[in-house]
């Protein structure tokens, strides 16, 4: 299988990335003008890198008619932690991601997936599910993923394109950047500080992103078309994860349980309701404190 990736240098696609090589694909990378190869760097020899702005629509054509893709995975995306949910950068790539699908339909693929999110839906109401959840994003980046999507499943029988929709659930392991709760946490107990958090009551779905990457992969090699969740299905309480990420650093006493306050408006219970992608034959590799430990072993080797 040829398969043309965007993102695939980000926190999600450098693992997809490794597990599409191990599956014996053919991997093209889309990677902006001037960004390091950074997480995939060792795997330079094994993929081919195309170059250009996803913003450019006679670049991202140039690539696609380049790499001859079977199928495409979407994954680039604005995503700063603290900006992405607001920012107008959402705005210009749902266009940009309507073009990515017409012209890898151009150059012969027929399956594209799609990255989502988990905030497309109404996250008042429990247990979230692709068929039973109404959708009602509640940020400019939901209301654009959400949007993309919805014009990818109109265009795609048009293209001749079969369209998945992976909405992610709450990540973490190695690599991730700073500023999100994993990552910042185990930093500061990994450096002997102090790390102080919310009182940790909302309800959160984690899933190790190697097992994402597993999951991404087993869409991809699919015919599943819509929304499939990627999430563990397993609800846990945000002082459940931190306190497991005291245990396994050795460092409990250095978490400051309360020390910030609760967000205001922050859902109180966000899961995935697995069932479609264990339906597809994914079975995860981690559970939270396999996974917990395997991210504080990989931090303290790369220190």
């Amino acid at each position: 299988m040829r398969a043309l990736v965007t993102g695939a240098t980000g926190f999600i696609g450098s693992f997809a990335v490794r597990e599409l090589l191990r599956d014996g694909c053919e991997v093209h990378a889309f990677v902006e003008h001037g960004q390091p190869l950074g997480r995939i760097d060792d795997l330079a020899a094994k993929i081919t890198v195309h170059r250009g702005s996803l913003l450019d629509a006679a670049a991202v054509t140039h690539a696609a008619a380049q790499a001859k893709p079977e199928v495409c995975l979407h994954l680039a995306w604005y995503a700063v932690p603290g900006k992405y949910l607001h920012a107008e950068e959402n705005v210009a790539l749902v266009g940009a991601s309507v073009d990515l699908a017409r012209a890898v339909a151009a150059a012969g693929c027929r399956r594209f997936v799609g990255a989502g999110t988990c905030i497309e839906y109404d996250t008042s109401l429990g247990l979230l599910s692709e068929e039973r959840t109404p959708i009602a994003p509640r940020t400019l980046y939901g209301v654009c993923k959400n949007a993309l999507h919805g014009m990818l499943t109109e265009l795609g029988p048009r293209l001749g394109l079969d369209v998945a929709w992976l909405r992610f659930f709450f990540l973490y392991g190695p690599t991730e950047a700073p500023g999100r709760l994993v990552s910042e946490v185990l930093g500061k107990l990994l450096r002997g500080e102090e790390a102080p958090v919310t009182p940790g009551e909302q309800v959160r779905d984690f899933m190790h992103v190697a097992d994402v990457a597993r999951a991404v992969a087993t869409v991809l090699r699919s015919k599943a078309v819509g929304p499939v969740n990627i999430g563990s299905g397993e609800p846990v309480t945000v002082r459940q994860v931190v306190h497991a990420m005291g245990e396994a650093t050795g460092r409990p006493e250095l978490v400051r349980y309360g020390a910030l306050p609760s967000r205001p408006g922050d859902p109180a219970f966000i899961c995935a309701d697995a069932t479609r992608l264990r339906g597809l034959g994914f079975v995860p590799a981690f559970d939270l404190r396999s996974g917990l430990a395997d991210t504080v072993r990989s931090l303290r080797e790369a220190s």
